[in-house]
């Protein structure tokens, strides 16, 4: 038997740090693209920075699929 993926969803976590959120916290987009290119991933990176006047220091792409049996 052969399984074939498909994909599903995926979703970016920024964390960002500044002097409300010295520690960090964390933003969630949901519905992305499922390739993300690095030009994007700068442009969303710097609007976030300017809407929350934080730093952005982390990110995780975090991407599901399903799974079926052939």
């Amino acid at each position: 038997m052969s399984m074939s993926r498909k994909f599903k969803a995926a979703k970016i976590q920024l964390t960002l740090v500044g002097e409300k959120h010295p520690k960090g916290v964390k933003h969630v987009l949901n519905n992305v693209s499922e390739n993300v290119s690095e030009e994007q991933f700068n442009l969303l990176s710097s609007a976030m920075e300017t809407l929350t006047t934080e730093q952005v220091i982390g990110v995780d792409v975090i991407s599901t699929q399903s799974l079926s049996r052939n």
